[in-house]
């Protein structure tokens, strides 16, 4: 028996993996979309360190095209630049490694700390949560593709890294002050790629420390080690906010024609809009949910099963840490839509609420671990196993066809690479033979939630538009209708 359960964790394995790397294989089809236009004219005139003091721009000038105080977002964005268009390419293949090799950690470290998992089931929960995260996420395309929107993927693995780094400290014989000071420039990196992504980060960090204070009367040595480390991030990412909040390039927000919402009203409205999005979440994508957590009980189950736990944890007991978790990932959601709250009395668009989607799917595999551990502790092994793994095998089929319809949206980014690496070299040409204007075709954009560069709608003066023209150097690109 023990064997078949390791079959069907290596074979779920080989479908998750081959659904990420699907994944990652459709963003070597990407190209410049949007914002990364005028990101990329500046890092080509002025240089990566000259664009990151567009930070202290003023007026006019804070009208870039991007967000200038997004000092953290600048620097990823030129580090992707530096390789040209294999940059861009590669964005997506980058999120997928770091985001599955930190939960890898932090679930390692966990595992370390309570029970002992199996590698390969940490390996399996990790690329399963990951990849549903992904294809149900709220905007996939800005958050995996996008070159100007990847910092939304970046502060949740820069959440997840951060964690790792605290719980590693928990698990050493004595606390290691340079894992402590590696947390600093993490932290404060990771605080300034967005507005919402530090609230998130922050918020994360608040709710860690509380529950590292309570755990400090249960298990003081394990909390003394860790809590240093805590603390430093704690401080960076306060800095972060600050530098944020400073910056003279949010001079451009003097224009806003929405009143912000009072600061007493922002934290209920937050509460409420958390509970609306994790409610229409379930209303809107039922199925996978369902199985989301239908394959945590499962993989909790089995892996009891493979290698047998001595926890004693009673339904009381489960049903409490289960409500902890629900509690915390709401407020993690709450985090999210403050933001937009504050500036615009809304929840944040959709790519800002993928921070909201990957908080609330872990906090779901959280809780169905719980129960399934729980269960399989209690009831008879034989027929529960025979049945777990039945389940698993349900579940591997159900993301092979999410695969399935995936692999049926690899076309279109095939197409859209085609006609930009075409229109690149056309304009290069033009270029060299010095026309003035140069026409060039719209490439269809529709349903990936990002803008091509070359549109007829006159956008005004700070538009990708001109932003495009100025990066190939060329006075003006007129678009054209295919």
């Amino acid at each position: 028996m023990r064997q078949l359960n390791r079959t069907t964790i290596l074979l779920g394995i080989l479908v998750t993996l081959s659904g990420l790397a699907l994944l990652a294989y459709m963003g070597f089809y990407n190209r410049y979309w949007g914002d990364d236009w005028c990101y990329n004219r500046d890092f080509r005139n002025l240089g990566i360190w000259k664009t990151m003091g567009t930070y202290f721009s003023t007026g006019d000038q804070a009208h870039t095209g991007y967000s200038t105080n997004r000092y953290g977002l600048t620097l990823l964005s030129g580090l992707f630049f530096l390789p040209g268009v294999f940059g861009t390419q590669i964005v997506a293949s980058v999120i997928i490694v770091l985001w599955l090799a930190s939960l890898i950690w932090l679930l390692s470290n966990l595992s370390k700390m309570t029970q002992p998992v199996p590698k390969i089931v940490i390996l399996w929960g990790s690329a399963t949560l990951l990849f549903f995260n992904l294809f149900i996420s709220t905007q996939r395309f800005q958050v995996l593709y996008w070159q100007a929107g990847v910092h939304y993927s970046f502060s949740a693995i820069t959440g997840v890294i951060m964690m790792s780094i605290i719980t590693s400290q928990m698990i050493r014989a004595q606390e290691s002050k340079w894992i402590r000071y590696l947390i600093a420039p993490l932290a404060f990196w990771g605080g300034g790629l967005s507005e919402i992504g530090s609230t998130y980060l922050l918020a994360g960090m608040l709710l860690t420390l509380a529950v590292f204070l309570l755990l400090k009367r249960k298990q003081p040595e394990q909390a003394a080690k860790a809590l240093p480390t805590l603390w430093t991030g704690f401080a960076f990412l306060v800095l972060a906010v600050i530098v944020l909040i400073l910056s003279p390039s949010n001079s451009r927000y003097g224009d806003m024609s929405v009143q912000p919402t009072s600061l007493l009203l922002v934290p209920f409205l937050s509460f409420r809009y958390a509970v609306d999005f994790m409610i229409q979440s379930l209303k809107s994508l039922p199925v996978p949910h369902l199985v989301l957590i239908f394959f945590f009980v499962c993989l909790a189950a089995i892996s009891n099963f493979i290698s047998p736990g001595t926890s004693s944890a009673d339904f009381r007991k489960t049903t409490s840490m289960a409500l902890l978790v629900l509690i915390f990932i709401w407020l993690l959601i709450s985090a999210v839509q403050a933001p937009g709250v504050r500036f615009y009395s809304a929840p944040p668009d959709p790519r800002g609420q993928s921070l909201s989607r990957f908080s609330m799917l872990a906090g779901l595999a959280g809780m169905a671990w719980l129960y399934g551990q729980y269960l399989s502790s209690r009831l008879q092994k034989n027929w529960l196993n025979l049945l777990t793994i039945a389940g698993l095998l349900v579940c591997s089929g159900y993301t092979a066809r999410l695969i399935r319809a995936n692999y049926s949206e690899l076309p279109g980014f095939i197409h859209r690479a085609e006609l930009w690496d075409r229109r690149d070299a056309d304009i290069q040409q033009a270029k060299a033979q010095g026309q003035q204007l140069v026409d060039v075709l719209v490439i269809d954009t529709k349903g990936t939630g990002v803008q091509d560069i070359m549109r007829s709608k006159d956008m005004g003066k700070d538009s990708v538009v001109s932003c495009g023209s100025e990066y190939y150097g060329v006075p003006a690109i007129r678009a054209v209708s295919p």
